[in-house]
């Protein structure tokens, strides 16, 4: 008899000798109730999930009217920009909330249970399921089609926790970028919350957001992290805004490329400052555009508005930093460098990066 077989066995009291019949149901009713416990949790989880895509929508749909109401409230005041870069920033982050999501409905409705379910049917339906595992030949798979099925859930399980996670990540950002922007155009200034930020997770889950930010995804691009430095003493929200801005503006610029590549980097630079570049091997700039890159309102992109650049410099200054770009021209890539202090106080030296041939930076 199958080792796994016997070890449940022992746990309904058969021992040494051939189980009983009684031995045999009270088995069956422990896979089942098993089978019904993992059924009732699935179907909470599913009904869960349904409630909060529902209130996902729901203030998706609130957050849609909130935004006109902010756009002619503020082009009355001649504040027009503020209701356009909270949907800006937001709109980088909701795309991929959105596939997170999707994917969370993926998984919870997968047919694994259902598999599951098929089995026990079988083993029911056998009148000595004993000699069946041990004998029949679909018999002797359904041990190991278990053991498989228990793999697959697991792998399930740590997807669901990923995606749940990434998920809570991009509603806690939208959050403060909604509420930074709020305070803003309400003429007070924004809290400047400090924190040690762990560099390598905040740019896994920005490269996560360009990854899955774009319809129809990002294709074959190459995301590479260099990492001198670990960490640094700012407010996580504007970094985050920062960078992910940074990144989707590379992941556009090297679409379609068969060797697309965008690398983030940290390094030390002079006193006592972090510097962390963005560079990709895309379109390029040309010098007359690079030299109007961070102006309000600039964009070459058809369906652009010119916000993202702009309120990434602005948010770099907030920040005590800098943000500027350099390029060789047209087909030959681009960097943008953002210039940090390690912690809060400190200011970013005005020069612009010596390493730039053809360079603009925003102060």
């Amino acid at each position: 008899m199958h080792k796994v077989l016997e070890r449940q066995l022992r746990r309904v009291g058969v021992g040494e000798g051939p189980p009983t019949a009684e031995q045999w149901q009270a088995l069956l009713e422990r896979i089942d109730r098993a089978y019904a416990e993992a059924d009732k949790d699935r179907y909470t989880l599913e009904r869960s999930l349904e409630l909060s895509s529902t209130e996902m929508r729901k203030r998706y749909t609130e957050l849609q009217e909130a935004q006109r109401k902010l756009v002619e409230a503020s082009r009355k005041a001649g504040m027009a920009d503020v209701a356009a870069s909270v949907l800006h920033n937001v709109g980088n982050v909701l795309n991929s909330a959105n596939t997170s999501a999707n994917l969370v409905v993926q998984t919870v409705r997968s047919p694994s249970c259902a598999g599951l379910g098929k089995v026990l049917a079988l083993l029911a339906a056998q009148p000595s399921p004993g000699e069946f595992l041990d004998k029949d030949p679909k018999g002797k798979k359904v041990i190991p089609y278990l053991e498989t099925l228990k793999v697959t859930m697991e792998e399930e399980r740590r997807s669901l926790v990923t995606e749940v996670e990434s998920l809570q990540k991009n509603l806690e950002h939208i959050k403060q970028v909604v509420a930074q922007q709020l305070s803003s155009a309400k003429g007070r200034p924004t809290s400047e919350l400090s924190e040690r930020v762990e560099l390598s997770e905040l740019f896994q889950d920005a490269i996560h957001v360009a990854k899955t930010g774009r319809e129809g995804g990002t294709g074959e691009i190459s995301f590479v992290r260099e990492l001198a430095a670990s960490s640094i003493e700012t407010d996580r929200h504007k970094l985050m805004q920062i960078v992910t801005n940074l990144l989707a503006n590379a992941r556009d610029a090297v679409a379609g490329r068969p060797d697309a590549t965008v690398t983030i980097r940290t390094s030390f630079g002079d006193a006592d400052m972090i510097v962390i570049d963005v560079a990709d091997n895309g379109v390029g700039i040309p010098s007359a555009t690079l030299e109007r890159l961070f102006s309000h309102g600039f964009t070459t992109k058809p369906d652009g508005h010119g916000y993202g650049l702009h309120g990434s410099a602005c948010a770099a200054i907030e920040l005590g930093g800098k943000l500027g770009a350099f390029s060789d021209g047209p087909g030959c890539g681009a960097t943008f460098r953002l210039t940090l202090p390690r912690s809060r106080g400190r200011r970013a030296p005005t020069r612009v990066p010596s390493a730039a041939p053809h360079a603009t930076e925003a102060t």
